[in-house]
């Protein structure tokens, strides 16, 4: 009786074990290369009625800064004031009167409010890459679907093998849409400079910072000195 017992009370304990041995493989975390998403907040040129960048309007050609505004809201969480953003871009002498922003204005604005920006050119793995990984992408297109002269886009994720969400800061119908990413990587801005026509931005809170790279916060700097070259949007 004693040695049916102690049999009875093995094989529970493999059974547990076994148990706790399918929990743990179910459960892995998601990995570093699964498809992450981003929680968009959006901003539109025209909710700004009479507010200026430069000597024009923000609905007018505040693209730029209003791009990269929808990138700091949605990977901060935190609300952001366009016509300030707007005020810094004419300031640094990223936006040009009568002419527009130029390309800098992207990673100048991404630096000037802590956020990382990475130049990707028009590589198209780079740019699904990005995406996947929860990271918005700013793009400078061309005309075509989006403009018929220059305008400022964001790319924000990937809902299909080829296909992707954006970001139109000038037009709510566009957001609603969903795009082919190869065609719109055709139409990116030829003769883009500064990393462009498409960015990849990112970010990571200083105390993260301060952990994976052994910095004092005392180092950390934002806005650095940049040379400008002066190509537009438009």
């Amino acid at each position: 009786m004693k040695i049916l017992n102690l049999k009875r009370i093995i094989c529970t304990l493999m059974c547990c074990v076994m148990l706790g041995m399918l929990f743990q493989v179910t459960n892995v975390p998601a990995a570093e290369g699964d498809k992450k998403e981003l929680n968009v907040v959006y901003y539109n040129q025209a909710d700004y009625p009479g507010k200026k960048i430069g000597k024009s309007t923000i609905k007018a050609a505040g693209c730029g800064p209003t791009c990269i505004a929808v990138c700091y809201s949605s990977l901060t969480g935190k609300k952001v004031s366009v016509p300030k953003m707007c005020k810094i871009a004419y300031k640094k002498g990223w936006y040009i009167n009568g002419q527009g922003c130029v390309h800098q204005v992207i990673p100048g604005l991404a630096k000037e409010y802590g956020l990382d920006c990475k130049g990707l050119g028009t590589n198209y793995e780079a740019i699904k890459k990005a995406l996947k990984n929860g990271h918005p992408v700013v793009a400078l297109v061309g005309p075509g679907d989006f403009t018929k002269n220059g305008h400022f886009i964001v790319l924000t994720r990937m809902v299909g093998k080829d296909k992707v969400k954006v970001a139109d800061v000038g037009s709510r119908a566009n957001t609603a849409e969903t795009w082919s990413l190869k065609k719109v990587v055709s139409q990116g801005k030829e003769g883009a400079d500064a990393g462009g026509p498409f960015w990849e931005i990112s970010y990571t809170e200083p105390e993260k910072q301060v952990q994976e790279k052994g910095i004092d916060h005392g180092l950390l700097k934002i806005g650095n000195k940049i040379d400008l070259k002066k190509h537009i949007e438009n």
